[in-house]
């Protein structure tokens, strides 16, 4: 008759791995799931599919080391045994969710065509480098740099939390047509950084460097 530290040590095993996966994911990408519901289905499901592939490995920890499944000692065995069962799902996460934002071919096969759930999320998801056009709402222009600049680094908001836009560099734009002013080396003036809400943006455009 399984006990309740039989009913633990079953939850854990079953769902642990996909929790894990999801966590490490989520770490380098965001959050991106629609809700608890969505993201409790996302780790089960990962749970199923390392539990398949896994499963000989499994059922030899469970049967041959692990006191819930015996009334003998654990063995020393079980510790590195548990640490690989930990380790495997994180660094399975991490790379799908490096993948995933460079855009690699091998990660958008496990997580979809389009894994991203706004455009947002999509225009800025993994490292890239251009100049950014707003027109704002209230008919002003501004831009700049999205890249690095001395001890800055342009940012995006992630899902689920509002659009917003962090600028590392503020470029000098027409006020009239929006374009850029040019300095003498026929390249844009820039300054300080920007913080732009995505509430107050009417248009914006992304140019790659």
């Amino acid at each position: 008759m399984p006990t309740t530290m039989h009913a633990l040590g079953v939850v854990l095993l079953a769902l642990l791995p996909g929790a894990l996966h999801s966590w490490a994911f989520e770490r380098i990408v965001g959050r991106w799931g629609s809700g608890a519901s969505d993201r409790l289905f996302r780790f089960v499901g990962c749970s199923a599919v390392l539990h398949a592939l896994f499963a000989p490995a499994t059922w030899w920890l469970w049967s041959t080391h692990l006191p819930l499944a015996r009334d003998d000692p654990p063995s020393w065995w079980a510790w590195p045994a548990v640490l690989i069962y930990v380790a495997i799902p994180l660094m399975a996460g991490t790379a799908v969710g490096w993948g995933t934002r460079s855009r690699q071919r091998w990660a958008l096969a496990i997580t979809g065509p389009d894994p991203a759930p706004r455009a947002w999320d999509h225009l800025f998801q993994g490292p890239r480098n251009g100049w950014v056009r707003l027109r704002l709402k209230s008919g002003t222009w501004v831009g700049g740099a999205y890249a690095s600049s001395g001890e800055l680094k342009s940012y995006v908001s992630g899902y689920p939390e509002p659009e917003d836009l962090f600028l590392a560099a503020a470029a000098e734009l027409d006020p009239v047509t929006g374009e850029f002013e040019l300095g003498a080396s026929a390249r844009p003036i820039l300054g300080r950084g920007l913080l732009v809400r995505f509430q107050e943006v009417e248009y914006l455009e992304f140019i790659d460097a």
